[in-house]
């Protein structure tokens, strides 16, 4: 919690503020939303069991790129998985996205983006050489109030350097709705895999994310979610809560929103 609090101090004395965050994932899945040139991205947060944990920057290129660099801890190891549970595992995090915005091909095309993320760092596991890459696909529609996001991602893991999970070629999909009567409050949902490691293979488990976000502040937003991964069970589910903050160039400002 005390990185949340920095990242919003931080955030909070920017000399401008977004009006709206355009944020690159749901809750665990990606979409396909952009920030405008020069407009940064914050997102710190934590999570019950230290699931969900993250602190991350990313900033926009020309409108049609992205840059992010950060750390979390979504992938996670265990060395006797039958009786434990498996541990978080803090991994250094850095991603490049490249897209269109939505309409861009026409009206009613879809946002889409490429993205490709990988290690560069980890720390707080007994896995030597433990790596995590994803490249994924996206496409996000606004629909009235709905924001709509499916794709599908290729994600691999490993460790050491003979235990690999191999590219491995999963679907994604995100769901955000926002009442007309509540515009600062929406609901989410979301599917994801992440890879997990174990003593002699690398593997990927489902999670599932429900969740909330409120608009707080013009520049800044607070998310309470719950996450759900496939062999946890009821009692495994984890709660997360999360905060977003954006610093756009003062000309730039009413640019930083999703298409409506």
């Amino acid at each position: 919690m005390r990185l949340s609090l920095t990242l919003l101090v931080v955030l909070a004395t920017s000399r401008v503020a977004a009006a709206d965050p355009v944020l690159s994932r749901v809750l665990t899945a990606p979409t396909a939303w952009l920030p405008p040139a020069g407009t940064v991205i914050g997102t710190a947060g934590y999570g019950r069991f230290g699931d969900g944990g993250m602190i991350n920057l990313g900033i926009g290129l020309g409108g049609l790129a992205a840059l992010d660099l950060g750390a979390e801890n979504d992938v996670r190891g265990c060395t006797a998985c039958d009786d434990d549970r498996p541990d978080a595992i803090v991994m250094g995090r850095a991603g490049f996205r490249l897209g269109v915005r939505q309409g861009a091909w026409g009206r009613g095309a879809p946002a889409l983006v490429f993205g490709v993320r990988t290690t560069f760092a980890a720390r707080g596991h007994t896995f030597g050489k433990a790596r995590a890459a994803e490249a994924h696909l996206v496409a996000s529609w606004v629909v009235g109030p709905t924001r709509l996001h499916a794709g599908v991602a290729a994600l691999d893991a490993g460790f050491r350097d003979d235990v690999s999970l191999g590219p491995t070629v999963k679907p994604l999909a995100g769901f955000e709705w926002t009442p007309r009567e509540f515009p600062k409050s929406s609901l989410m949902a979301d599917v994801m895999w992440v890879p997990r490691l174990e003593p002699d293979r690398a593997l990927l488990e489902r999670v599932i994310g429900i969740g909330v976000r409120y608009q707080a502040l013009r520049w800044g937003s607070i998310e309470l979610g719950v996450r759900n991964r496939e062999d946890d069970g009821l009692a495994g589910t984890t709660v997360l809560v999360r905060v977003n903050g954006v610093w756009a160039p003062r000309d730039r400002t009413k640019k930083a929103t999703p298409p409506r």
